[in-house]
């Protein structure tokens, strides 16, 4: 009961929100209003009319605010929003969020990296030191030499001497964009590598309770938030391009919530 109820909130602020922001701008059509965030015009529709029926796509509603808002860093957002919006992106994003770290959510960078390629480029101009031409054509060719440019006629990356910069460093991407990427990032793993003592791999499964489950969750969170200062902590930066990912899931076949995209 108190779920449909903060569901119902949740919708209710939404309308709010959107029907605030289509009264100050009388010449913006809902259809150009979703172009512009980045959210489906069915979901927008549905939402408008009060058919929304389960929980709207947490994306959705993070691209909906951030171009609502015109803001891109996540604590910020947050701060800036009504209390069931702000409960509500905690709950999905909370985990992306460090102290002490500005991180920037841009709907054009996220729409930019969709691309697989221009993904892990990036990824790589993000790092402290950036990248370079050569490194981009080993592991792309051609069509990564032609990615880097058109980003960098973007201004997506910023070049300093003979490297390549990510414009923003710190970013974060939706969940679905991001998902959409792991298997090529997975592909990078060398198995051979692992006496080398610079790759780790370790897969485990069993059925749980949820409470279980939480607990998990809880000590992966703990664990992400060591490694993530000890990669920006400067005595520790070098020349080796390195990525970890951490993930758990469950092994059932479940409708997603909100949009099918």
């Amino acid at each position: 009961m108190e779920l449909i109820q903060q569901e119902t909130e949740l919708i209710s602020s939404l309308q709010s929100l959107i029907a605030s922001y289509l009264e100050k701008n009388p010449s913006l059509t809902l259809n150009a209003f979703a172009a512009r965030s980045q959210v489906p015009v069915t979901t927008l529709r549905r939402l408008m009319s009060g058919q929304q029926k389960n929980e709207i796509a947490p994306h959705s509603v993070l691209n909906l605010v951030s171009y609502v808002y015109r803001e891109k860093n996540l604590s910020v957002l947050i701060e800036k929003t009504e209390t069931v919006i702000a409960e509500f992106l905690r709950k999905h994003f909370g985990a992306f969020i460090f102290a002490s770290e500005k991180r920037v959510y841009s709907l054009d960078l996220n729409q930019e990296l969709r691309d697989e390629t221009k993904y892990l480029i990036y990824k790589l101009a993000a790092n402290h030191n950036g990248t370079d031409i050569m490194t981009i054509i080993e592991n792309f060719g051609t069509l990564g030499k032609k990615k880097a440019e058109e980003m960098l006629s973007k201004g997506l990356l910023v070049e300093g001497g003979a490297r390549l910069h990510a414009k923003e460093k710190n970013f974060s991407l939706d969940l679905t964009v991001a998902a959409s990427h792991l298997g090529a990032l997975v592909d990078f793993y060398k198995p051979a590598a692992m006496a080398e003592g610079t790759s780790t791999f370790v897969s485990m499964s069993e059925s749980l309770s949820l409470e279980a489950i939480q607990e998990i969750r809880k000590v992966q969170c703990e664990a992400v938030l060591k490694i993530h200062a000890l990669m920006n902590d400067q005595k520790n930066f070098g020349e080796i391009p390195y990525f970890t990912i951490n993930l758990a899931e469950t092994m059932l076949a479940e409708a997603q919530t909100g949009d099918l995209q």
